[in-house]
Order: C-alpha cells, then sequence, then structure tokens
C-alpha cells in the first residue's frame, strides 16, 4: 500500500489499518489464553500428584483449583465427553481471567455445599458457552483428584448489575459466567450468559 494511495483513500486505509490492529490483538489474546493453558495443566498435574498449590510460573499471582469438562447429551449413544477441557484458576480478576476461567472467592470452593461460581471470557475459554443446553454434563475435577457431575438446568440472559445468581444456596451447585453476546468484538458489554448446574450422582432424563 503506497503513501500516495493512503493520501488519496485516507478514510477507507485508515479503517483496513484499524481493523488489522483489532484482528490483531484479539489473535494475541486468545494465543496468551490458550498457551497459558499449558503451562497450567502443568501445575495442575503437580497439585494432583501432591495435593499442594502450584503456580503456573513464578510470578503469577493465581494457581489452578480445578479441570472443568463439558459434556454434551447425545440421544443415541448416551453422554460423550468433548474433547475440550479448561482448567479453573483462583480469583476472578482481569489479570486472571486473561489466563483462565475464575473461581469466584466469594462464593462456594469446588465441591463443597452451596454456589461455585466460574466466570471466564466469551472470546477464549467459555466461548463454548453458547452451545451448551439444558440436560448437558458439566465434569469438575478437584485437586484431591475426585470427579464432580453436574447438570445444566437454566441458561439464561441478564443483566451485569443484576447478581442473584451468585447468591448462596444450601445446594450444590455450579454456576458459569461469561459476557453476552458471543459474537460481539469490541468490550464493554452490559449483558451476562449464565449457565446453572445442579451436582449429580447420576444424570437424570432432561
Amino acid at each position: 500500500m503506497s503513501i500516495s494511495f493512503l493520501a488519496k483513500h485516507p478514510v477507507p486505509c485508515s479503517l483496513f489499518l484499524l481493523g488489522i490492529l483489532v484482528l490483531g490483538h484479539g489473535a494475541y489474546i486468545q494465543a496468551k489464553a490458550y498457551l497459558a493453558q499449558f503451562l497450567i495443566a502443568q501445575a495442575w498435574q503437580q497439585t494432583l500428584d501432591d495435593q499442594q498449590i502450584h503456580k503456573p510460573w513464578h510470578w503469577a499471582d493465581t494457581y489452578p483449583v480445578a479441570k472443568l469438562s463439558f459434556v454434551t447429551k447425545q440421544e443415541s449413544i448416551g453422554f460423550k465427553h468433548q474433547v475440550e477441557s479448561v482448567y479453573v484458576l483462583a480469583g476472578a480478576s482481569g489479570r486472571t481471567l486473561a489466563f483462565g476461567p475464575g473461581l469466584v472467592l466469594s462464593g462456594a470452593p469446588i465441591g463443597e455445599v452451596g454456589n461455585t461460581v466460574i466466570a471466564g471470557h466469551r472470546d477464549t475459554h467459555f466461548a463454548n458457552l453458547a452451545a451448551v443446553n439444558k440436560g448437558d454434563l458439566l465434569q469438575v475435577e478437584a485437586k484431591n483428584g475426585e470427579i464432580l457431575l453436574y447438570q445444566v438446568v437454566n441458561t439464561q440472559i441478564a443483566h451485569q448489575s443484576d447478581t442473584q445468581f451468585m447468591a448462596p444456596s444450601d445446594d450444590n451447585r455450579l454456576t458459569l459466567i461469561t459476557c453476552y453476546p458471543f459474537n460481539q468484538l469490541s468490550g464493554g458489554a452490559e449483558q451476562r450468559y449464565i449457565v446453572e448446574a445442579l451436582h449429580v450422582n447420576k444424570p437424570a432424563a432432561i
């Protein structure tokens, strides 16, 4: 693209270059998020081995607390595990969510009675929440190696100011939160997509 062309067409060229920058920034964020999951996976394996906290890199201010897998309901063959799994980190600050879904520390700890809340970005680790339906299963691996099964009972869209879905509960439930809509490229979303699931010993027909 020559300088003379830029001078003759300043607006289209500016928009084109801006688009490249936006897409490049988005690709960088996704690459950082998924690369971090490899390092987090190593730290998680160490935690499973010795039940101790292990940071994924020495300067990290968080650490993995669980492994979350999505299970899709298949009418013909029962329940089938998806390939994708994500590692959940302690805390849900913006810096933590850049590397993976974060456990909201004001909620119930993994596997305990109460409302366990996990937040994640819609364009990386929680992008697949768009495909989660009522009746699907969520599998959580705790740090002691126990596999916990949750069945989705509800999905909803709420305003960011509505925090009732994060309230404590008397049952054992898992709440996943991400920004909405999923296909919005820019930040600043005021809506949240919420997946609510209850702990089950055996999947129920829904």
